[in-house]
């Protein structure tokens, strides 16, 4: 890791830790709310979205998740993200794989030093501790069915340039 992205993760720590006691907190609330759930099946139309994301990470305000499970196991999240369009997740990586299914709506990966169009059907896998950012397309909202191969976590980097695949 460089120094000057080990001191931006440190300086952001604090906020961080701040996210990820929400994110923990909306994830209890919905896996008691999908508990409850009487069928297997999930549907983004029924999902039960949390409240439109605002801020202060780099997270698109107005972003939402429906959690759908968690695996007891690797404690690893399945779950809907909802990102509106024209808006941009900002560069960060994650602890685990992330495996993502484009429900509906077109966007762009840019994963390590390169840029992908992912539409309806595209499904991507992106390596745990690889930097990357999605743009959303400015005509429609952009859904994706996400499972995580460990705990979510969110490590944004601020002023730094994206690291190359392994």
């Amino acid at each position: 890791m460089h120094m000057s992205m080990e001191g931006n993760l440190r300086k952001r720590g604090f906020v961080l830790a701040g996210f990820a006691t929400v994110l923990l907190a909306t994830t209890a609330s919905a896996i008691a709310q999908n508990s409850e759930q009487k069928s297997p099946v999930f549907s983004v139309e029924t999902a039960k979205w949390n409240s439109p994301y605002d801020g202060p990470l780099g997270i698109p305000k107005g972003a939402q998740a429906a959690t759908l499970g968690i695996d007891p196991v690797t404690g690893g999240e399945t779950y809907y993200a909802r990102f509106p369009a024209g808006s941009h997740f900002e560069l960060h990586w994650h602890t685990h794989d992330e495996h993502a299914l484009v429900v509906s709506g077109k966007g762009s990966l840019t994963l390590g030093a390169e840029r992908h169009s992912l539409a309806e059907g595209n499904y991507v896998v992106i390596p745990g501790k690889v930097p990357h950012e999605w743009n959303v397309d400015a005509r429609r909202e952009l859904i994706l069915l996400v499972r995580r191969a460990g705990p979510t976590d969110f490590n944004f980097v601020k002023d730094a340039a994206p690291a190359k695949l392994p």
